[in-house]
């Protein structure tokens, strides 16, 4: 059968450590290692420290993050049998709050040096409009359709998906024109199903995550997980004022396994995230921090970003996101297994030359 139908009941749990400090001093920090065979790529989060946010520190620090992935993972990124790869970005909060163009250009780059062309680079997220909206599409439809030669596709035009590949939820729909005449089925079937990106299943050799983090409503975090699977379906508001719901779905569409199998890793920017007021973009509560990670497991990302939201959340005497969002249980649990959010069972790669490091290299050039 070609449809998909995931409600699996979560199994098991586990205990998560809490304590931003704390637990950030229990991780493993260490310098790329010589290459190694492949190995459990969930295990790892590959982090930068640029010096600033501008493209040419952008430029510097994906390649050596995914460098480092390459090197650590033993999984080397070029073109397959498809040779083509997408981009998952966020422009759903609109300008102000997408994924930073300047990060998009550096992953392109890195990308056509490993072999892939800007042509078979495509960009894609859910709206049309705001990818209108915040640049990543020309401002009118007769201007084209790609960002600086690559391809973006909107997937709320209903062409990139198909009636047979679908997650189906029975939570009813709250988008409901979104999914009239896209297909033949009853209302009683649409209302429950959302259907999947095409594209990241069939027509890449594999995806890039590029989320931006808030605080959410549904997810308590919107990050590396909620941009790969809410905002990465047909018929997603239905979930955004169920938070049981929210989590339980994005955990499950993660899990779906041909989506699962070519999503390779997210890259997370810090240049700016915002604490409360999410997903609605409010500058008054962004914050910046000179830091860009890359890791396949976005559970990790997600539960250092709640830790930063709640640190500045209690510093401004808002509440807390609290209790914890139950996707960090759910999504590292069998038979999910996204990837643990334990920090000791994560090793932090520094890909960042140290001061010192930096300094001879200088002298040497």
């Amino acid at each position: 059968m070609f449809f998909l139908r995931y409600l699996i009941p979560v199994l098991s749990a586990f205990v998560l450590m809490s304590g931003l400090s704390a637990a950030e001093g229990n991780a493993v920090v260490s310098e790329v290692a010589a290459p190694v065979p492949a190995i459990d790529a969930r295990r790892f989060l590959f982090a930068a420290t640029p010096p600033e946010f501008s493209s040419e520190a952008y430029a510097d620090s994906v390649e050596r993050l995914l460098g480092g992935f390459e090197q650590r993972t033993g999984q080397i990124l070029r073109p397959g049998e498809k040779g083509k790869v997408a981009l998952k970005l966020y422009t759903n909060s609109g300008l102000g709050m997408e994924t930073p163009k300047d990060l998009t250009r550096a992953v392109i780059a890195a990308l056509t040096r490993r072999g892939f062309k800007r042509e078979n680079i495509l960009l894609a997220d859910l709206q049309e409009r705001r990818l209108r909206e915040t640049g990543y599409l020309p401002r009118l439809p007769q201007e084209g359709e790609n960002f600086e030669g690559c391809p973006v596709l909107a997937w709320d035009t209903g062409r990139y998906f198909h009636a047979r590949w679908y997650y189906e939820n029975p939570l009813p729909s709250k988008d409901w024109m979104a999914q009239t005449g896209i297909f033949d089925t009853t209302a009683a079937l649409r209302d429950r199903l959302s259907y999947l990106p095409m594209p990241l299943i069939m027509d890449v050799d594999f995806w890039i995550n590029l989320p931006v983090a808030m605080d959410s409503p549904a997810l308590g975090v919107s990050g590396a997980l909620g941009n790969a699977t809410i905002w990465n379906i047909s018929n997603q508001r239905r979930f955004l004022d169920s938070p049981s719901n929210a989590e339980k779905a994005a955990v499950e569409v993660a899990s779906i396994p041909e989506l699962k199998k070519t999503f390779l890793f997210s890259i997370l920017s810090l240049q700016r995230y915002q604490y409360i007021g999410g997903p609605r973009f409010d500058a008054n509560y962004c914050l910046s921090e000179p830091q860009i990670w890359l890791s396949a497991n976005p559970l990790i990302m997600d539960f250092l970003m709640l830790q930063r939201m709640n640190s500045a959340r209690e510093k401004k005497g808002f509440p807390l996101i609290d209790p914890e969002p139950p996707m960090f249980v759910s999504g590292n649990a069998p038979p999910f297994s996204l990837g643990s959010c334990i920090l000791s069972q994560i090793t932090i790669m520094n890909v960042t030359p140290s001061s010192a490091a930096a300094g001879e290299r200088a002298k040497e050039n």
